[in-house]
Formats: structure tokens, C-alpha cells, sequence
């Protein structure tokens, strides 16, 4: 039995072990960008304690990042760099925006060993025992899935540097993708990583949903952290052989000796070090391999149907709250045409059944993206239950105003409820603007748009108010300036003081 027969008995059994231990999933959503999560069995119970995860990319890359959120404002984001000599730097850091990363002092994050660089990879073991809660932000591992963001820059070269609040460059690659926890749950290892690098041994620690590329040499080193502080690690290459370590070629071999020979091929193989086993090759998940095995990316066609609703929920709710409610107050305030009391209403209507619609859109995204706690969802469903009952107090405004012939408590309730729902619907949208920035899905022309055509709708309307409260004055004025009204001959009493106050409505 060779050595490489030994090594994978070995191997094997230590797999074995490991998923006894702990459960790591693998996610890769490039060919060479790679993230593995585990989550102690004691964390997933009680929604808190440590988490652990591993960060790898090719040790030419500036920097590749992991990071907990929807979009990068308020996210909670690890940079990872080479820091020189072997090593890596960890660089806690706190998302703002489309703006860099600022260094979060505050992050209690360590880096383990098995971190470093070797085989072209930067590797960085982590474990966090801050990940539950952040300024900005906070995540649940109770859950069966989170939210996370990846990012990275490609080009620029290594940056080998220790400083953790370096300046980096824009990202060249960033997505937003739900990570599934089905295979992340389990084990109480103190570093579940260190059997699992994908420049280490190749052996798998649990249950994971893509398997690591074998490797013909291993990373094993140490480094330590305190406090988030993410000082580097070092990492040692170790090499391994088997019987056939002077054996160069791959691949089937190109000639045999004649019929009846016995002995080795008398030409060394060629082509790739596995080819004759291709087949069985071709249905292994590596880790280096595209897979959505517990990994949706919020990116491609995902992304795309997002931003599409995201769209159309900005869309119909802009049309309701910058066009149709404003519109349909201010003809009331500014029109006279038989009827016009009957246009307002269906005018209002109309609008809150756009409304309707978008805000169906809105709770689907926001329940979906776990937003339902952001100012701009929670305004939202304060403004939709308000005006749910703005039908029912014109109704009765209107039911009122011609008994009495005056203004009650219900026309204020309708009037100024509706004034303070279409205001605060359209400072919502721009909310809704910057929440959309904040998930990487925004627009600024879009949001310039918005704001420059809200606020000329809003003066406008507001200017109708203002018009439409001084022409009721003066008519009031005519009125009561009318001390003497005419009657026609065939009308009663009554008919004649409704056609002397005609100027004055329930507008």
C-alpha cells in the first residue's frame, strides 16, 4: 500500500471525526473566491455566542471581503489583505454606503490559525464573537438562513500591508446572497476551519455543500487576534508525497509495451492529472466550482427581478402620493364644475388603489430582505392604515357639511388627516430612495427626479390650499353680507337659503 493510499484512509477517517464535531458550509461564488460558515450548536440555540468563517481568494487580489447585511450601508464587513511575508490582515469594518468601509474598532473578531498565505491563496480563519449585533445592524442564527454580502477587488495586486484601516479600492465584484444555515448548524470545535482551508489538507469538515480541490500541499500556521485587532497570521506551506513523487506525468499514457509485456508503459503520460478519471471527477461539487447548494446570490437573474419590483413599487407609489393625492386635492381646492365633489372622491380612490398595489410590492420586499424594522416600511404601513379611512370620514364630511351647512369635527378630521398622510407619504419616498441606495439597488438620477418633481407638486398643492381657504372666505363674506336674500315666487324658505349660501361648499 503507497503512501497516497495511507494519506486517504487518513483522511477519511479524520472527516469522519470532523463531522462529528462541527458542520461547515461552503459557499463559492466565483471560481476562486470561496467562504465557509460554521455555527456552534450553542450560538444556533440561544441566538448567541461565536460564529466562525473563512475568507479565500487568490493572494494577487487587493482585497476580498465577507459581510452581513443587504447592501453596504449599515452592513458588517470583514476586508481581508495580504499583510506581507506569509500573512494576512483582517480589517473589521463598518459599511456607509457607496463610500469606503470604515474600520470598526469595536469588532470583536479573531483571526485563528490555519490564516495566511499559501498555494496563491490568501486564507483568513475568523472567529467572531460579535457577529449577533453591530452598529447598524444585527442578525439572527436562530434562523435557517441571513443575509449576507461578498465583495472583492481583482485587480491592483497585493496590498501587503498590516494597517486595518488602509484605504482600499472599489470593488471590481459585489453581490448581496442569502446564505442557507442547513448545513452551517452543529459541533463546539474551537477552530472547525482548520481541517477545511482550501490550501490545507483537501479533507471536508462535515457536512458541507461543495467539497475542497485536493491539494498537493498544505497551509498550517498560527495567528491571533485581540479584540477585532485582525494583526496578521502566518502561515507555513507543508509539503506532502507519496511512492510515485518522482513520478512527473499525468494522464493516460500514450504507449504500452508490444502484446504479452509486461513492466511499465515505455512513454510517460500526458495530459491532465486526473483525466482518467474525469468522469468520476465531473460529479464532485468542489469548493472552486460555482454552486447554489445552499447560496441564492441576489445577483443576475435574482437581482434583476428584485430591482424590478423594487422599480415598480417606487413607480405606483410615486404616482399615488405625487399624483393622483395631490392632484385630486387640489381640483377640489381650485375647480367649480358640477360634480367636482364626486371627481375628488373617485380621483382619491383611484390613487389609493395604486397605492394598494405598492404596497403589497413593498411588504413582499421588505418581509423578504427582513426590513420591516427600517423607518421606510414602518411609515409606510402607518400611511396606508391612516388612509384606509379617509373614504369613510369624506363620507361622512360631506353627509355632514349639507345637513349643517357648516364644517365639523369630521370635515377637519378628513381634511387635515389627509394633508398629513400625503406629506408624509411623499418624505417616505425619499426613504424609500435611500433604502433602495442602501441594498445596492438604487438611482440617483431617479432619486433627483423624485424630489425635484415632489416638491413642485407639493408647493402647487399647497398653494391650492391656500387658494381654495381664501375664495371660501370671500364667498363666506358674500353671504353674510347678503342680509336680504330673494326668493323665487315658486320656491319655499328653505330652497331660497340654500340657493343664497350656494357659494359656499364643503370644499
Amino acid at each position: 500500500m503507497g503512501k497516497s493510499r495511507r494519506n486517504g484512509i487518513i483522511a477519511g477517517l479524520v472527516a469522519l471525526a470532523s463531522h462529528a464535531s462541527a458542520q461547515v458550509a461552503s459557499v463559492c461564488p466565483t471560481n476562486d473566491v470561496c467562504f465557509k460558515l460554521n455555527i456552534p450548536e450553542s450560538t444556533a440555540s440561544s441566538d448567541n455566542g461565536d460564529i466562525f468563517f473563512q475568507i479565500s481568494a487568490p493572494s494577487t487580489y487587493e482585497w476580498v471581503a465577507l459581510g452581513q447585511g443587504t447592501g453596504m450601508s449599515g452592513s458588517n464587513i470583514f476586508v481581508v489583505y495580504t499583510a506581507g511575508n506569509g500573512n494576512v490582515t483582517l480589517s473589521p469594518r463598518l459599511g456607509t454606503g457607496h463610500t469606503m468601509p470604515t474600520f470598526n474598532s469595536n469588532a470583536q473578531a479573531t483571526l485563528l490559525e490555519g490564516s495566511g498565505v499559501t498555494n496563491g491563496k490568501m486564507v483568513a480563519n475568523v472567529r467572531c464573537a460579535s457577529c449577533n449585533t453591530w452598529s447598524g445592524g444585527s442578525a439572527s442564527f436562530s434562523e435557517n438562513k441571513g443575509n449576507w454580502i461578498y465583495g472583492f477587488r481583482s485587480a491592483g495586486g497585493a496590498k501587503d500591508t498590516t494597517s486595518q484601516s488602509a484605504s482600499i479600492a472599489e470593488h471590481s465584484e459585489e453581490e448581496p446572497f442569502e446564505w442557507s444555515y442547513a448545513s452551517a448548524k452543529g459541533g463546539n470545535s474551537v477552530n472547525p476551519l482548520l481541517n477545511s482551508s482550501p490550501s490545507g489538507t483537501g479533507v471536508a469538515t462535515g457536512t458541507t455543500s461543495c467539497v475542497p480541490r485536493p491539494a498537493s500541499t498544505a497551509g498550517a500556521g498560527s495567528g491571533s487576534t485581540s479584540g477585532g485587532s485582525g494583526t496578521s497570521a502566518t502561515s507555513t506551506a507543508v509539503s506532502s508525497s507519496d511512492d510515485d513523487e518522482n513520478y512527473t506525468g499525468s494522464g493516460r499514457p500514450t504507449a504500452f509495451q508490444s502484446e504479452g509485456g509486461h513492466g511499465r508503459p515505455t512513454s510517460a503520460p500526458t495530459g491532465g492529472p486526473q483525466s482518467a478519471y474525469k468522469r468520476d471527477d465531473e460529479s464532485i461539487n468542489y469548493c472552486d466550482e460555482n454552486s447554489d447548494s445552499g447560496f441564492t446570490l441576489i445577483g443576475s437573474s435574482g437581482r434583476s427581478q428584485t430591482t424590478k419590483m423594487v422599480t415598480a413599487h417606487a413607480v405606483l407609489a410615486a404616482l399615488a402620493f405625487v399624483i393622483f393625492f395631490p392632484v385630486g386635492a387640489i381640483v377640489i381646492r381650485v375647480a367649480s364644475f358640477t360634480g367636482v365633489v364626486w371627481f375628488h372622491a373617485a380621483f382619491q380612490v383611484f390613487g389609493y388603489l395604486v397605492f394598494v398595489a405598492a404596497f403589497g410590492v413593498g411588504v413582499y420586499i421588505a418581509n423578504n430582505f427582513e426590513l420591516l424594522h427600517e423607518a421606510h416600511p414602518v411609515i409606510g404601513i402607518v400611511v396606508f392604515v391612516v388612509l384606509f379611512f379617509q373614504p369613510i370620514l369624506g363620507f361622512i364630511h360631506h353627509s355632514q357639511f349639507n345637513k349643517h351647512q357648516s364644517r365639523t369635527v369630521w370635515s377637519h378630521g378628513h381634511i387635515w388627516l389627509g394633508r398629513i398622510a400625503i406629506t408624509l407619504g411623499i418624505i417616505n419616498g425619499g426613504l424609500g430612495f435611500q433604502l433602495a441606495d442602501r441594498m445596492g439597488m438604487g438611482s440617483r438620477p431617479g432619486m433627483i427626479a423624485y424630489a425635484v418633481i415632489a416638491a413642485v407638486i407639493w408647493l402647487a398643492w399647497v398653494a391650492a390650499s391656500v387658494f381654495g381657504a381664501s375664495r371660501r372666505k370671500q364667498a363666506r363674506k358674500n353671504v353674510v353680507a347678503d342680509k336680504q336674500p330673494t326668493y323665487r315666487e315658486s320656491e319655499s324658505p328653505r330652497e331660497g337659503r340654500r340657493e343664497g349660501q350656494s357659494a359656499v361648499d364643503d370644499r
